[in-house]
């Protein structure tokens, strides 16, 4: 069999992956008595995913990116309610905090102005709401013409959608979902002058949130992935999946993968990447 240093790949064709990618990065695959490499048999001690292990999930276009790693780590909206449902579910993965999300008619609805006005906008609330969660609001009011397919139309469609995915029926409605995305708990309507009762309930159900999430990245940490930060300080949950010794490509929980410079990751992350590397070239009797 030629070994695989051996083997040369010809400008533009399909990027190498997985064992072959490590090949192409400096490591060599030499045969084992049941006949498989080394190289696969150890393959989990680099952290380079199988493609039979990697987690496949149907792609939900309003959270979920791809691509480019530089785009997964940009910073989030700086703003105290995100108007992005995809950008901060974005960060939600990011910071580990639960996602509330307010949806609300803050033209039309007497109670959605309650709740903002008792609770929402006050000082108290605000200061715990920015160390604990990440906050949406989903107004159905939506200034501007209501004629043609302008952008009026298109956020009204934006709306509908996530209306119908979390069954949200009336305003106001607040919904609470883990990091991972799980949905907690929902609250319908609101009574005035009770914003301490409300309240409380958020603070339950993201109680709930932590620990959930807590339990979901303890089981995803024990099949390899990890928490990895960039030069900025920008983090995301994935798993190693390619390293070809220049860039390196992680892949999420839900499948989708990114691809960045190995330089632009931390120096804790460059130095784990290459532990790994020297452990498996360790074994491997070099």
């Amino acid at each position: 069999m030629e070994d695989g240093n051996q083997k040369t790949r010809a400008s533009g064709e399909k990027p190498l992956t997985g064992l072959e990618a490590y090949q192409r990065a400096g490591g060599r695959v030499s045969l084992s008595s049941d006949g498989l490499s080394t190289a696969q048999s150890l393959s989990s001690s680099i952290g380079i995913t199988k493609e039979e292990d990697i987690v496949w999930a149907p792609e939900d276009p309003d959270e979920a990116i791809d691509g480019e790693l530089e785009e997964l780590w940009k910073s989030p909206e700086s703003v105290t309610w995100h108007l992005s449902h995809k950008e901060a579910m974005r960060y939600a993965r990011e910071s580990g905090k639960p996602v509330l999300i307010w949806f609300t008619d803050s033209v039309r609805s007497a109670l959605c102005k309650a709740l903002n006005n008792e609770l929402f906008s006050s000082d108290a609330f605000n200061s715990w709401a920015t160390d604990k969660v990440v906050r949406v609001r989903i107004d159905a009011a939506i200034p501007g013409s209501r004629s043609g397919e302008n952008d009026w139309t298109q956020k009204r469609k934006a709306i509908e959608k996530l209306k119908k995915n979390y069954r949200v029926h009336g305003h106001p409605t607040v919904i609470l979902l883990s990091p991972n995305g799980r949905s907690i708990d929902q609250y319908r309507g609101y009574k005035k002058g009770n914003p301490d009762y409300y309240w409380g309930r958020i603070k339950g159900a993201v109680t709930q949130a932590e620990s959930d999430y807590g339990a979901w990245r303890e089981k995803l940490e024990k099949r390899g992935y990890r928490m990895w930060t960039n030069r900025k300080g920008r983090k995301t949950f994935s798993k190693l999946y390619r390293f070809t010794g220049e860039n390196i490509t992680l892949i999420d929980p839900e499948g989708k993968r990114g691809t960045t410079s190995f330089n632009k990751l931390s120096d804790a992350d460059q130095t784990w990447v290459l532990q790994e590397k020297q452990k498996y070239d360790q074994q491997r009797g070099q």
